[in-house]
């Protein structure tokens, strides 16, 4: 063990994974090159090779293969020990709260909860829905522990409450296939002249309701929305019946039914999903569950713009 560190297994068990380095490293936060050099390190550690690298293609050797079914009984069992002494110092119900907006259907959260609640079976989680606004004062109140959303208002100038970036999507248009504009690489508001729109109602989120309206109005027309949602589903059930076409998010139609497509708006700035807390929080449940959370947006970040 002498000159192994956690870190360089933990590179090693995200690379045996993807097998890809620069999806790799995107994974784990680093650079290519200091990913290459962590992995050198450890083969040279070791005393084999790893991965064999064919110009872009990456497969672990036997050896590799071996210890990567053995790092994954690793970091189980490290998860274990932390969860059991937590435990035994008394937190033996884990809860953790969450301010967010259901419409936006952020599809990182489920797979992080999952994997959260795997490593914590008695997690408790209570949903707050409200955006980021109003999450603002509710992290100050400890309502909540982490808000989640597009930040539409500043921060407290007093630096108690802490944003992390975790996703970033263009704003989009869904509509059936045989729209006369899915035959567009993509469109700009002017397109949406005289259409047919559904939209989320304005209190779901003021601020960019307020926003594209603004746009269009600049633009030189009003948008004529003819069904508001607070249920991002019902929209989509709306659009797949032919009502007319549903501005939104990217994230929010990252799995559209089948006979709908998505085309990309472009004279809109790009939405950014932040993850907020507060700054003085310690609470190692807290931190890991975004921790989590920012691996599963990244991971679902690099399908999207691969």
């Amino acid at each position: 063990m002498r000159g192994i560190e956690l870190r360089q297994l933990r590179y090693f068990s995200i690379l045996a994974n993807e097998l890809h380095f620069r999806k790799a490293a995107d994974l784990a936060f680093i650079t290519q090159p200091a990913l290459s050099q962590q992995i050198s390190k450890l083969e040279e550690t070791v005393g084999t090779a790893l991965f064999t690298r064919d110009g872009r293609k990456v497969a672990l050797t036997p050896a590799g293969a071996v210890l990567h079914c053995e790092t994954s009984k690793i970091f189980d069992q490290l998860q274990r020990a932390l969860r059991l002494t937590r435990e035994v110092a008394g937190e033996r119900e884990f809860r953790i709260s969450i301010g967010l907006v259901e419409y936006t259907n952020l599809p990182f959260l489920p797979p992080a909860l999952m994997r959260l609640q795997a490593l914590y079976p008695s997690l408790k989680v209570q949903r707050h829905e409200m955006h980021s606004v109003l999450q603002m004062d509710a992290l100050a109140r400890k309502v909540i522990d982490v808000g989640i959303g597009v930040q539409v208002g500043l921060l407290p100038a007093d630096g108690s409450i802490r944003a992390q970036p975790v996703m970033t999507a263009p704003w989009v248009v869904l509509m059936r296939q045989d729209h006369r504009l899915a035959g567009l690489d993509e469109l700009c508001l002017e397109d949406l002249v005289g259409e047919r729109l559904i939209f989320f109602e304005r209190s779901v989120i003021p601020q960019l309701y307020d926003g594209l309206l603004a746009a269009c109005r600049q633009a030189g027309f009003t948008p004529n929305f003819v069904y508001e949602t607070q249920q991002s589903q019902v929209g989509m059930a709306m659009v797949s019946e032919g009502v007319g076409a549903m501005l939104g998010a990217a994230y929010i139609f990252h799995a559209p039914p089948a006979g709908l497509t998505t085309r990309p708006l472009r004279d809109m700035d790009q939405l950014v999903v932040q993850l907020f807390s507060r700054s003085s929080e310690a609470d190692p449940l807290k931190h890991e569950f975004m921790e989590v959370a920012k691996e599963e947006a990244r991971r679902l970040q690099i399908r999207f713009n691969a």
